[in-house]
């Protein structure tokens, strides 16, 4: 019974602090500025939950507002410039941008995100060779994990062969697109 209630407890409280603002920040809410800042992190609107969250304080949101500024901060965020930003950094595509600005975004972040995969993936097998490597090298190990070792090493050698030629053809294709941005009027 003691574990039921301390996790009904712990419910309560995670749930709790799932509320998006506190009722001073309700009180005080830029929402034209709340509304753009969420735009150019590329966060989805979150005004149902702002507004769940402000009328439980008895505030008011300005959705009006919020929206407007959403707009605004999606021109900047949707951008082919920033779509490879976030694309190199790995980031996530919440699927914000407008439909007007959609398709671009979506083709400038796909090159490169895909860049950025290809050099996690390559660092990765580096990784794992090095690992390898230093396992073969050692005494203690047995001449038939030192027999898998090499076969793995054998693989591993031809699929970053194959990695470094998807990075390649990812650079290149990325900056393609790079290219094209700086001619003028296609940006």
């Amino acid at each position: 019974m003691k574990k039921l209630i301390l996790g009904i407890t712990v419910l309560s409280a995670l749930l709790g602090g799932c509320e998006s603002m506190s009722p001073s920040e309700c009180a005080t809410a830029d929402w034209r500025g709340r509304g753009v800042e969420d735009a150019r992190q590329g966060r989805a609107d979150s005004a149902a939950d702002y507004h769940e969250s402000c009328a439980k304080a008895g505030v008011q949101m300005d959705l009006a507002s919020y929206r407007a500024g959403r707009a605004q901060g999606l021109q900047s965020y949707c951008r082919p410039e920033n779509a490879i930003k976030e694309g190199l950094a790995g980031r996530s595509y919440n699927n914000v941008c407008p439909p007007a600005l959609e398709q671009n975004f979506k083709i400038f972040y796909a090159a490169a995100y895909r860049e950025q995969e290809a050099r996690q993936t390559l660092t990765r097998l580096q990784n794992e060779q090095k690992q390898s490597e230093q396992e073969l090298l050692d005494a203690k190990t047995v001449p038939s994990r030192k027999t898998i070792l090499r076969d793995q090493l054998a693989r591993s050698d031809r699929r970053m062969v194959e990695v470094r030629d998807e990075l390649r053809d990812a650079q290149y294709r990325l900056e393609r697109l790079r290219s094209e941005l700086r001619q003028p009027g296609l940006n």
